[in-house]
């Protein structure tokens, strides 16, 4: 357990040297607060504050991770550490682990920055900590499937926009697709933090289907750990 600690520190240290790390930290934080106070001078209601920490999430999430395990592969930074003593599991939980205290960090400031310190923050915060494992989690499938730097900040990209964009839609679309559209873990989280918000509580089904997209997720990822 020490040794996972010390590669975290030491993966959180380097990630915080890298500029475009950086850029994707602070880009919803930026980006929520000139969209979300352009609505409310607008009076349209668009473009929640739920959106922006989905946005967080998979922005952080994806975009860190699934890069950033490619090009370590592909330098043989990922090999050396096989090296330690630390298993290739224990490696895999330290990097996603920087990862997600990242993208917690990020979603905390979205949600202080726009919606200020209330009661609603810490349900809030559950879903930002399963949203935030769902899409690292994701982010380290696509850093192992993918083979080259270029194709990985395609695929990324895409999985990102895809579970960002569906968020934005369904809600266009009848109310008879919901329940196709509630399998995304976008959608789980979103309307939780919706729910939330409004002080209606905690949405059952949407949160019960969240840790089963965790153990899937993990399970893919213990098998490619195996590989």
């Amino acid at each position: 357990m020490n040794n996972v600690l010390k590669l975290t520190q030491h993966e959180f240290r380097d990630l915080l040297r890298n500029p475009s790390i950086i850029i994707l930290v602070v880009l919803p934080i930026f980006m929520s607060k000139v969209i979300i106070t352009v609505m409310d001078q607008s009076g349209l209601n668009f473009m929640l504050l739920s959106t922006w920490i989905l946005f967080a999430q998979v922005m952080v999430g994806i975009m860190i991770t699934g890069p950033g395990l490619i090009e370590e592969r592909e330098s043989k930074t990922f090999d050396a550490l096989l090296i330690s003593p630390l298993s290739k599991g224990q490696i895999i939980v330290a990097k996603g682990l920087t990862v997600l205290i990242l993208s917690l960090l990020s979603q905390t400031i979205v949600f202080l920055l726009n919606y200020g310190l209330s009661w609603a923050f810490w349900p809030s915060l559950l879903y930002m900590i399963l949203g935030g494992i769902v899409f690292v989690e994701m982010g380290i499938i696509i850093g192992f499937l993918v083979n080259s730097s270029q194709n990985g900040s395609a695929v990324s990209s895409a999985v990102m926009i895809i579970f960002f964009l569906v968020v934005t839609v369904y809600e266009a679309l009848p109310n008879w697709t919901y329940p196709f559209f509630v399998a995304w873990p976008s959608i789980e989280i979103s309307q939780n933090l919706n729910s939330i918000l409004k002080g209606d509580g905690l949405l059952l089904m949407e949160s019960l289907l969240l840790p089963l997209w965790i153990v899937g997720l993990s399970l893919w990822i213990s098998r490619i750990g195996e590989e």
